[in-house]
């Protein structure tokens, strides 16, 4: 449906770009509910614009969340913060500001896909590279799906509890990889929220020390 809304409106042929605050929508929460879902996910989410990266350059180097961002900018929030629709609305009108100003905009971030090496997964392996291209792009569309953002679920140990490479209770009974090729470790989200007791697969590779070293999440059921 999303694939043919921009059909619709001539953008799906265009030079355009995925525009999301912070990289978690398409680096890591799309990816893995459309395999969970098993929906085709189109090319063009590989790459994005993470608005983050050039407020900084015109706000400087602060620390602050989207909602944060847009009162800064001098913009009334609109809407309920973490709802979905209204974080990509004050997200595109935080946009629509740079714009405005004469912000020049380019791709901050891509998913690169190669093969695994690992015999025995048929999983791939994902790099990510800051592809910075020095041609500004039309930025003509804000995706932004997800109504919770778990941002300390994966790789962080505030989040995690009796990490085990065993199957979770009450979970699928099937062996899971992840980008590393190895098999994945499940981990239950402790942080207060909707999310708050639910498993979930993270990095087969991760450490208290290291974290994760690939991006792989899925939920558990």
């Amino acid at each position: 449906m999303h694939d043919k809304w921009l059909e619709d409106k001539g953008i799906k042929n265009t030079n355009f770009a995925i525009v999301t605050w912070s990289n978690w929508d398409c680096r890591i929460m799309l990816e893995s509910e459309c395999r969970f879902k098993r929906i085709r996910k189109p090319p063009y989410f590989n790459r994005w614009i993470n608005l983050r990266v050039p407020f900084q350059e015109v706000y400087g180097d602060v620390r602050c969340n989207l909602k944060e961002a847009v009162q800064l900018a001098g913009l009334t929030w609109e809407g309920r913060a973490h709802c979905g629709l209204d974080d990509a609305r004050n997200t595109a009108r935080l946009l629509a500001l740079l714009m405005h100003r004469g912000f020049k905009f380019s791709i901050t971030n891509s998913l690169v896909w190669q093969p695994a090496a690992a015999p025995q997964s048929t999983a791939a392996t994902c790099h990510f590279s800051p592809d910075r291209s020095p041609d500004p792009v039309v930025v003509q569309l804000q995706h932004q799906q997800q109504q919770h953002k778990p941002k300390e679920a994966l790789g962080s140990p505030a989040s995690l509890v009796n990490p085990s490479y065993a199957t979770p209770a009450g979970g699928k009974d099937r062996a899971m990889y992840c980008y590393c090729g190895v098999l994945s470790r499940w981990s239950v989200v402790r942080k207060p929220g909707p999310m708050q007791g639910r498993y979930f697969f993270g990095c087969g590779n991760w450490t208290a020390t290291r974290r994760a070293i690939c991006p792989y999440f899925a939920w558990a059921s």
